[in-house]
Formats: C-alpha cells, sequence, structure tokens
C-alpha cells in the first residue's frame, strides 16, 4: 500500500507542472480557470481560499518573490497569505489581479 501512496505523491509535482505550464501558455484556459476561482467565491465568500487559488495563476509566470516585487508589497506578505496566516487587504487583492493582467471590480446588488 505505501508504495501506491508513494508513486502517486510523485506523480503530483509532474501534475502541477503541467498545470502551471497550461496556465501560462493558454491564455483562454487561464480566463477560464479564473472565471471558476470567482465563481467558487461568490458561491463560499471565503477570500482566502480566492487568493490561494490565484497562487497557480503567479507561480505560471513568476515565483512568489518576482510577483511581490512586481506588485509592490513585501514577499513575507504574500507569503502569510498564501499560508492563510494573513487575510489580504482589498488593496492587496486589487494589486494581485492587476498582476496578474486583470482588473477587480466591485459592485453594489440591492438584497
Amino acid at each position: 500500500m505505501a508504495n501506491k501512496k508513494e508513486t502517486l505523491l510523485s506523480t503530483f509535482p509532474k501534475h502541477q507542472d503541467s498545470f502551471k505550464q497550461q496556465l501560462k501558455e493558454d491564455k483562454e484556459y487561464a480566463s477560464m480557470w479564473l472565471e471558476s476561482i470567482l465563481q467558487d467565491y461568490s458561491d463560499t465568500k471565503d477570500v482566502n481560499e480566492l487568493v490561494y487559488s490565484l497562487k497557480p495563476l503567479i507561480e505560471a509566470n513568476y515565483t512568489i518573490c518576482e510577483f511581490a516585487k512586481f506588485i509592490g508589497i513585501h514577499r513575507i506578505t504574500l507569503y502569510k497569505i498564501f499560508s492563510r496566516k494573513m487575510t489580504p487587504s482589498i488593496e492587496i487583492l486589487h494589486k494581485i489581479f492587476l498582476g496578474l493582467g486583470y482588473e477587480l471590480k466591485l459592485s453594489v446588488s440591492k438584497l
């Protein structure tokens, strides 16, 4: 049983690498991934999960340190957000989305 588990675990990084490669090369796929993330957020309202789900999009093109520098925040802040030790402010969310090439828009809805 342990051998089967080890085999599965050893293939996971390869899956992550191919997933990130597809996100990098196929902008339509990346947009679909983002739409899926936003739909999940719409259902759960979990901002930490939203940001954590953006991590593959970031890592498809940057290291975390490079991206933090690119968007003008400290890398430790980004690491804390991705480890769910910190909830990002709306300003940081805005910077993350802009850094990924998307605009974050908020709207008011009547309940």
